[in-house]
């Protein structure tokens, strides 16, 4: 569901509140899906769509990515959208810090996915502006479209510091992916048990902490969530995520982890 070595185009998110509120709150009317479907499938987005796609051959092919597309070159790719608007929800800062009653997660942002006609997969991400929808990025894969499509009366939420996916549902943390299930186990946990486990993994990590304004930034093992160096040396404030920025940053600084990770 994922190519090796992700690429992202248009806003990573970082250190700015897009969206809040509980769960419930997020749910929201099905217009809003409606309303974010239109937005990605307006002419300016499928252009956009299409120039990804040229993208995405420049990087397989090893070559320099040019953001100039033709728009010839962009309109080839036939972009079109795939299956319902998601609503993806990430892990609560709040629920880590122990706030009475916060939820395990809160909404994020809108995602649909897109194929070209070449084969390619990539999702659409949007965020609320005004009374409609935007479009703030476009990345390679599809699991932020697919995964939440897995709810199944719960809802399906992601810790995107570890690139987890899980399902919350009758007072249980369950699995989705593989690195979910390095985190809770096959069978899952008690909402209680898995916020003891994420509040050791970042409480002390949070904004305005000593680690964060040490600047030693790192991935976490979902096993242990011990702190690893960034692959390519430098910073990866991959625990902002759980202050101001909320969850969209979270998922900004998890792609930009892959992508060193897969040499982009």
């Amino acid at each position: 569901m994922r190519t090796t070595a992700r690429l992202a185009t248009g806003a990573l998110i970082g250190g700015t509140v897009l969206l809040g509120g509980t769960a419930a709150q997020a749910a929201g009317p099905s217009s809003d899906e409606a309303a974010a479907a239109r937005a990605a499938a307006s002419p300016a987005v499928q252009q956009r769509l299409g120039a990804f796609f040229v993208h995405l051959d420049q990087h397989r092919r090893g070559r320099l990515v040019n953001q100039a597309v033709p728009k010839a070159e962009a309109q080839a790719k036939a972009p079109r959208l795939e299956g319902a608007v998601q609503r993806v929800y990430s892990l609560n800062p709040a629920f880590v810090k122990g706030d009475g009653g916060a939820p395990v997660a809160t909404f994020a942002y809108m995602a649909v996915g897109a194929a070209s006609a070449t084969g390619q997969h990539a999702t659409v991400w949007l965020t609320r502006s005004g009374a409609g929808w935007q479009v703030m990025n476009v990345i390679s894969g599809s699991e932020e479209a697919v995964y939440p499509a897995r709810a199944r009366g719960g809802t399906v939420f992601t810790e995107p510091q570890i690139h987890a996916w899980y399902r919350l549902k009758d007072g249980r943390v369950t699995a989705l992916n593989g690195t979910a299930a390095s985190s809770v186990g096959r069978s899952g946990v008690t909402v209680a048990a898995y916020r003891r486990l994420v509040r050791s993994r970042y409480a002390d990590k949070l904004p305005g902490s000593a680690y964060q304004r040490s600047g030693k930034f790192g991935g976490f093992s979902p096993a242990t969530g011990v702190s690893d160096p960034a692959p390519d040396g430098g910073p990866a404030p991959a625990l902002l995520a759980l202050g101001a920025g909320g969850a969209v940053t979270a998922a900004g600084v998890a792609l930009a982890r892959r992508r060193r990770q897969g040499g982009c």
